[in-house]
């Protein structure tokens, strides 16, 4: 079985938050040996600095707007109650703890990070000189100089081809897309597709077993009705449900008038057969397209009637 070295870019990274299902799908993928991720040091820094600022910009809106409640009108109404306290993270705070978790984050999920080295710098440069790809000759020289950094990831991932398996790249940049094309890869512009292909192309048949004669026992007493389509609206709902937690999902099937037990039950049957993986707090279809058809079904469907 090739596997699958996948490069991702920047733009693709914010649109893939680590916590969200398309991302976890992926590394449910790595750890089943099926796929590396490599992500390039540029755009993971790109990454990370554009949350710390985003974190750093929300906190001082959220001192602002507490200041603000301390002043006219809005002051007058808590004036002569006690001093209120606010403690938030300050920015160097935020800057260097992200460092660390992003490092954890990429080891325990043994996502290889692409160092910058001094030959993909020469690359580059070269690149942005001879106006080779992602750079357009058609473009003012000042105005191809932003696509530096992605000649920057370019190079990163060409680093990989030499490994035997499947070259790919998760690309949201249409220029840079082209280039890595050129290069050889499969460029992906969103998750489900490549996870489709993963899928299609390490898939093995099942080997039925011989048919052994038994009982005339009718199929439909080995299990009450309780459990009747129980495991198809399990993972029916929770594509429907924007894969909700744990908790959110059995609150509903309660809801829609199923047994908790049973759908626990029917839960944890998914994930060893292989359907769901559970995270701990969410139940997440390793097959999206598995997960969209059972939600299509008049079962699922009729169980969101009784929810809403």
């Amino acid at each position: 079985m090739d596997v699958f070295h996948l490069v991702i870019d920047t733009s693709m990274l914010r649109r893939l938050p680590f916590q969200g299902a398309d991302f976890q799908r992926l590394l449910l993928q790595s750890q089943m040996g099926k796929l590396k991720i490599y992500i390039p040091h540029i755009a993971l820094e790109e990454e990370r600095t554009a949350q710390v600022e985003k974190h750093v910009q929300a906190a001082e809106d959220i001192r602002a707007k507490f200041a603000k409640l301390q002043r006219g009108m809005q002051g007058l109404l808590v004036e002569g109650l006690a001093e209120p306290h606010l403690e938030l993270w300050d920015a160097e705070e935020v800057e260097r703890n992200s460092k660390a978790t992003f490092r954890q984050f990429m080891e325990f999920n043994k996502i290889e990070v692409i160092e910058i080295s001094t030959e993909h710098a020469a690359n580059a440069w070269a690149r942005y000189f001879k106006v080779d790809p992602p750079f357009n000759p058609k473009e003012k020289r000042e105005d191809r100089r932003k696509d530096i950094p992605d000649s920057w990831i370019l190079e990163a991932g060409i680093e990989l081809k030499p490994r035997k398996g499947q070259h790919c790249a998760l690309v949201g940049d249409n220029k840079l897309a082209d280039a890595f094309e050129k290069e050889g890869f499969k460029v992906y512009r969103d998750a489900q597709t490549l996870l489709n292909d993963i899928e299609q192309a390490t898939a093995v048949a099942p080997i039925r077993p011989p048919v052994v004669e038994g009982p005339s026992i009718p199929l439909d007493q080995l299990r009450s009705l309780a459990f009747k389509d129980v495991d198809v609206i399990v993972l029916g709902l929770i594509d429907a449900l924007g894969t909700p937690s744990k908790e959110e999902l059995f609150s509903a099937l309660v809801k829609a008038g199923f047994d908790h037990d049973i759908a626990e039950h029917e839960a944890r049957t998914l994930v060893l057969s292989g359907r769901l993986t559970d995270t701990g707090t969410h139940l997440i279809p390793t097959s999206r397209t598995l997960a969209q058809q059972a939600a299509a079904t008049e079962a699922v469907i009729n169980a969101l009637l009784r929810i809403a």
